[in-house]
């Protein structure tokens, strides 16, 4: 598409916008959903984007390209935030400090909401969390916002299900918990990535609701595919956009993406998070030890460091949190010798841990001598058995599914794939994690201890990785550590 023609179609932009959006290197949060998402909706409708379509990545710095055969409309993010400037030299600029400031106000209001959203985190954690020897691991920020995605879709019983599910009293306060939660939650700075990305991939000879189609691209800022589902080319695009999106992390499990022939849309959803310790671990204090895993005994790394803490003791288990720079904090939940770690994630205090209410008597500060094992742990999950045992079922039923909000008048549709995909790793330096949520819609075919303790996870345990606002952006269950 000319850019003339781009004008004619969004009305009310001046070219000289445009240019200006593109020389911005620091565009506020405020404007640059705005006017960007409201292109990209524009194109999405005229259908007029043809070709290769290459974009200039925002977080990586390189073009990325797609087959020529998927016609490709991608959503505009903002600028990273001093590209070139090492962490350090940020962390101790102006700049961070102005960045600081903006990041903390948009924060506040995703962090009122948190406590609303516990019950949907816990009763997500008691299904994909839970099992005799695997590690698990899921990301509950981004299942809440492909879920999001996917309720925008439905409409009736399907989406009241769907925003049961989520905790959510309405479609209003969906959206706007995800406005709050993706401001809060994006960052893209040389001391935190917290990229948050979503898109759509629709079937070329089909026709959808532009209205639907607008909302996603507006609130969602949900880039979108069209091509031949079930085609190499289709297949290519989704494996290339998931990549891309989630820093290469999870490419054991997207070079098996595919969109089934019978697809008549398919939404997925991306997370991306690096964070450093607030205060590292020296390498120097790493040193083998035993990790009593469920499977048996391994060696591992186990990072160490003495200092004074706040520890909460809980009912059969003893928690510390590690705060990350510009971020939230990676919460480790310890079981007693005799508890199954399983058991712990339906404990009734698992939420009052990362909540930090200082009044509970729970919290004492102990110099505490820890010792956290470097691991890395991934998983993917088919998530249609999880959804309809959190009361998601009409969605997965042809005769009682509705999704008429993107497929007007479309019979006999049903959610036929949910797949989640996360990993998660930390060493001296700090955490890095990624997931992504694919759903596909098709045709009918389917007591307080002394003041100072030793909290060693040297056997199974319970993570959690919050964001600045209080969003619980990954959790996990460590059972087992391949030894090196």
């Amino acid at each position: 598409m000319k850019k003339e023609e781009l004008f004619e179609v969004l009305g009310n932009l001046e070219p000289g916008m445009v240019e200006k959006a593109r020389s911005d290197r620091h565009p506020r949060r405020g404007v640059w959903k705005k006017w960007t998402a409201a292109a990209a909706c524009a194109v999405i409708i005229g259908g007029a984007v043809l070709g290769v379509a290459t974009w200039r990545n925002g977080r990586e710095g390189s073009a990325v390209r797609y087959p020529s055969g998927v016609t490709t409309v991608l959503a505009a993010y903002p600028a990273s935030v001093e590209r070139t400037m090492d962490a350090q030299k940020f962390m101790e600029s102006d700049a961070h400090w102005d960045w600081w400031d903006s990041y903390r106000e948009l924060t506040a209001k995703s962090a009122e909401l948190q406590s609303g959203m516990d019950a949907y985190y816990q009763n997500l954690m008691k299904q994909m969390l839970v099992s005799e020897d695997e590690n698990t691991v899921c990301s509950p920020i981004n299942l809440y916002i492909a879920f999001a995605m996917l309720a925008e879709t439905s409409d009736g019983n399907t989406r009241q299900q769907i925003l049961d599910m989520l905790g959510a009293q309405d479609m209003d306060t969906l959206r706007e918990n995800v406005s709050s939660l993706w401001e809060s939650n994006y960052a893209d700075t040389p001391a935190l990535k917290s990229v948050l990305a979503n898109s759509l991939w629709l079937d070329s000879e089909e026709s959808y609701n532009d209205a639907t189609l607008q909302r996603l691209a507006e609130q969602y800022y949900a880039s979108t595919f069209r091509g031949t589902p079930g085609s190499k080319e289709m297949d290519q695009a989704l494996q290339t956009w998931t990549d891309n999106n989630t820093g290469g992390l999870l490419k054991e499990y997207t070079k098996d993406m595919a969109i089934a022939p019978d697809t008549v849309f398919e939404l997925v959803s991306t997370i991306y998070y690096k964070a450093m310790w607030r205060e590292n671990f020296w390498e120097v204090n790493t040193e083998k030890e035993t990790f009593h895993g469920t499977a048996g005994d391994t060696d591992v790394d186990m990072m160490k460091k003495t200092e004074r803490m706040d520890v909460y003791q809980g009912e059969q288990f003893t928690a510390i949190g590690l705060s990350l720079q510009d971020s939230g904090s990676m919460y480790f939940l310890l079981p007693d010798e005799n508890a199954d770690v399983s058991e712990l994630v339906s404990s009734p205090d698992l939420m009052k841990v990362i909540r930090r209410d200082e009044s509970s008597d729970n919290w004492y500060s102990p110099m505490v001598n820890l010792s956290v094992p470097k691991f890395k742990v991934s998983e993917k999950t088919d998530l249609i058995e999880t959804v309809r045992a959190l009361g998601v079922t009409d969605a997965l039923d042809a005769d009682l599914a509705d999704f008429s909000p993107l497929t007007e008048n479309r019979n006999g549709l049903y959610l036929s794939k949910a797949d989640h995909a996360a990993m998660l790793e930390i060493d001296e330096n700090g955490v890095t994690g990624a997931a992504y949520t694919e759903l596909g819609v098709s045709e009918t075919a389917a007591e307080i201890p002394d003041d100072e303790i030793d909290f060693v996870l040297d056997r199974p345990f319970l993570f959690l990785v919050t964001g600045q606002d209080g969003s619980l952006l990954f959790s996990g269950v460590v059972r087992n550590i391949d030894g090196k």
